[in-house]
């Protein structure tokens, strides 16, 4: 029995094996993208963490490390965050109170941390009610 070989081509031709390589080029780019965004997203979440990490300590400082009074205190720390608060008395309806006196007044207090540059400027603000001793006769 005698076999024949096939004239023609045996492999893969120039068109073929250029199309793969596009293929395969634009899956890599893909892939790429996605690996570098996971860790622009990692970064971003380690500062918000950070930042949040710093707002909690400052808060339960406040009054002790940071005097509580009213108005603006504004600040700077390590790493970039600008942070500030706003203390502002906090209306107490007296009706409810009758002739008791309280002891202490309360105050709505918002902390207000930033970071990052003007192209990707980032904040966020904490807000909660802290009592300051009412000193008045």
């Amino acid at each position: 029995m005698i076999i024949k070989k096939r004239r023609g081509q045996s492999g893969f031709s120039l068109l073929e094996i250029l199309v793969a390589f596009g293929v395969l080029s634009l899956c890599l780019g893909v892939l790429l993208r996605i690996f570098a965004g996971g860790g622009q997203i990692a970064r971003t979440a380690d500062d918000y963490y950070r930042a949040i990490l710093t707002a909690e300590s400052m808060l339960n400082g406040l009054g002790t490390e940071i005097p509580l009074k009213p108005g603006i205190t504004e600040g700077e720390l390590e790493g970039g965050y600008h942070w500030s608060f706003n203390v502002t008395p906090y209306n107490v309806d007296q009706n409810l109170l009758g002739d008791q006196k309280l002891g202490f007044m309360p105050y709505w207090v918002e902390l207000t941390v930033e970071w990052g540059g003007e192209e990707d400027p980032r904040a966020f603000t904490l807000d909660t009610l802290r009592l300051i001793q009412d000193k008045s006769p």
